[in-house]
């Protein structure tokens, strides 16, 4: 098929992190942006909107950081991590201001080490540890009632599979999409070749692709795999993540040009948005691009 004869692709929100951090957040605790899902709700809420106001379709929940495990290393209870996993849809609902659908963050298990381990992967945790890890915080998001739940910058296929059996326990008919942490030569940061990866989705599944991946690797991906649904696609601005301060380096881009957005379509991109680094300035570009 042609890039011609596909829909235009649905244009999701950028990085939340950055969205906060330009309006002035430190995010260089444990909880990174969840932390704010108790302390300044407002500004989440206003994070959100500032997404949809540039066009985004979808925007994504502030729960990617939160996690029991996270909240437990953070001196918070599991209750607390359960009040704010069904507070970050309910702010990214009144974000979305009617205007967008709002998509269920699920983070992966690297995130709640805070070490940079989603860029790196984690072989030796094995399917029972990460079963226990995203059961209750999946069905929190779920009972929570989102469009949509985006499992995001997974590192690992066994994790993957993980999650996609849990949500076929939990919410069989919940659409959701899977999207990996990805490199060069095709293959997942930890270390699965993408191709095998994309037939981990089944059901309900309304995308599978690569985020906070840098843009560079994204041709290289999307062509070396078939999958049955579209590909979801939102890298990064191609920076380097720096674990120990938790924030990115300087370079890439913050936005993606319109021949970029055309080329991944054209690769079978349904859904395109950004990552870290791409602000609100990048979606309205890609939202341009897509309906232009």
């Amino acid at each position: 098929m042609s890039s011609d004869a596909r829909p235009d692709p649905v244009v999701l929100d950028g990085g939340f992190s950055t969205a906060l951090e330009a309006r002035g957040h430190d995010l260089s605790g444990l909880l990174w942006s969840a932390r704010l899902l108790r302390d300044a709700p407002e500004e989440v809420v206003a994070a959100h909107r500032s997404f949809v106001d540039a066009g985004a379709e979808v925007v994504i929940s502030a729960s990617y950081q939160a996690s029991h495990a996270g909240y437990a290393r953070a001196g918070l209870t599991a209750e607390q991590c359960d009040a704010d996993l069904e507070a970050s849809v309910r702010l990214a609902r009144e974000g979305a201001d009617g205007r967008a659908s709002v998509a269920a963050s699920v983070g992966p298990y690297g995130a709640h080490l805070a070490d940079g381990s989603e860029y790196t992967g984690y072989p030796h945790v094995g399917r029972v540890e990460l079963r226990e890890f995203h059961a209750r915080r999946l069905e929190r998001l779920v009972a929570a009632a989102p469009d949509v739940v985006a499992v995001e910058t997974i590192p690992e296929l066994l994790e993957a599979e993980v999650v996609v059996d849990l949500l076929r326990e939990i919410a069989p008919d919940m659409p959701y999409w899977v999207s990996f942490s990805a490199t060069g030569g095709g293959r997942l940061t930890g270390g699965a070749p993408f191709a095998e990866a994309v037939g981990v989705v089944d059901g309900p599944a309304v995308a599978v692709g690569v985020n906070c991946t840098a843009p560079e690797h994204i041709d290289e991906l999307l062509d070396s795999a078939r999958a049955t649904v579209p590909f979801v696609v939102y890298p990064n601005a191609g920076a380097v993540y720096e674990p120990e301060t938790k924030t990115w380096t300087d370079g890439g881009t913050p936005r993606f040009s319109p021949a970029t957005i055309r080329r991944w379509q054209g690769l079978g991109a349904g859904y395109i948005g950004g990552c870290c680094g791409i602000g609100a300035d990048g979606i309205r570009g890609i939202a341009h691009a897509v309906r232009g």
